[in-house]
């Protein structure tokens, strides 16, 4: 068995409230690219959000940053997606891309919590009917795509086929992240990174049938589901206890190209004008963007990604070549489109 569907892969962690403490460094070791961070949920912001997103932050060189909401179906889907995009926006952190965690099923958080607890029989718990649930998810999935550059769904197939089966009539139209542990230790293991590629990365494709899924949107592959303790994420303030931590692969190309992203949505490619435009040595130019690569070279099929720039960095454009910028600091070549001149 091989996995076809994300082969060029990223390791991409995700987190939320029970990581008290971060260490991003130890992502960095370890081989993660990216971090996603749960925002909030229903009206709530998520305690560790803020906190985590700047400890990341700090690390945009060797850490992309994205986000997700936990959708509460209890909640209105148009109230909820206009607050996320506001905690963003106020947060000032340099979030690549937003995404909607499609998976509560429940609607009694109360009896969800007591089942939870043992003190009352699942059964019990209420389940919301299908077609308003699944008119829910349609409504908070398109309000998401309009208050954000770049979105997508997390979700699994069990969810999807169990509680609200219509929804296959419109999930091929989203970037999809999809739930599926088919290889991962049976309890709660602490492990190296090295372990976790040695022996725990997904061989397999993520099952999606039934589900109206298309292929070629899924984009990441959530493979652990709190089994690993690995380096980096803790349940304490001090960052001495390891807690269990979601891993997933993604697909590079995605989450590469993301780094040219920002709040005006992504932006086709321009001619790379041979004759270079003269620019007086160190004109200033500001970016108003969340994150924006700078490469080695004026292009995006050969350059290698050498630093970066975060939100209103100011830098010097010392020539122009078409649409590219090279800049005195840091040394590398930006999208002009992206910068504005002061």
């Amino acid at each position: 068995m091989s996995a076809t569907i994300i082969t060029d892969r990223v390791l991409v962690t995700d987190h939320s409230h029970w990581e008290v403490m971060l260490k991003p460094q130890e992502l960095i070791d370890g081989g993660v690219t990216d971090v996603v961070l749960k925002a909030g949920s229903g009206m709530q912001i998520d305690s560790s959000f803020q906190k985590n997103g700047e400890n990341v932050a700090k690390f945009s060189k060797y850490l992309r940053l994205h986000a997700y909401w936990w959708d509460d179906p209890i909640v209105s889907a148009n109230n909820q997606v206009e607050f996320a995009g506001q905690t963003l926006k106020k947060s000032g952190l340099p979030v690549l891309s937003l995404w909607g965690d499609l998976e509560q099923w429940w609607s009694d958080w109360n009896k969800w919590t007591e089942a939870r607890l043992g003190r009352l029989n699942w059964s019990a718990v209420p389940v919301f009917k299908p077609a308003p649930l699944d008119s829910h998810c349609k409504a908070f999935a398109e309000a998401l795509a309009k208050i954000w550059p770049v979105t997508g769904l997390y979700t699994g197939r069990g969810y999807i086929t169990t509680y609200a089966p219509t929804m296959k009539t419109w999930l091929g139209n989203y970037k999809i992240w999809i739930a599926a542990y088919a290889k991962q230790p049976s309890v709660a293991t602490k492990m190296t990174w090295k372990d976790l590629k040695d022996k725990w990365l997904p061989d397999y494709d993520p099952i999606f049938a039934d589900t109206g899924i298309v292929k070629g949107n899924i984009v990441g592959h959530q493979f652990t589901g709190d089994k690993c303790l690995l380096p980096g994420g803790y349940q304490d303030i001090l960052g001495l206890t390891r807690i269990a931590m979601d891993v997933s692969v993604f697909q590079r190309t995605f989450m590469e190209q993301l780094g040219e992203v920002g709040s005006g949505g992504p932006i086709n490619p321009t001619p790379v004008d041979p004759n270079p435009v003269p620019v007086p040595v160190g004109t200033p130019y500001i970016f108003l963007g969340a994150h924006l690569w700078v490469r080695d070279q004026p292009n995006e099929l050969t350059a290698r990604l050498i630093d970066s720039l975060t939100k209103d960095q100011r830098v010097n454009v010392l020539e122009i070549k078409g649409d590219w910028a090279r800049l005195e600091k840091p040394a590398g070549w930006v999208r002009l489109s992206w910068l504005t001149k002061l």
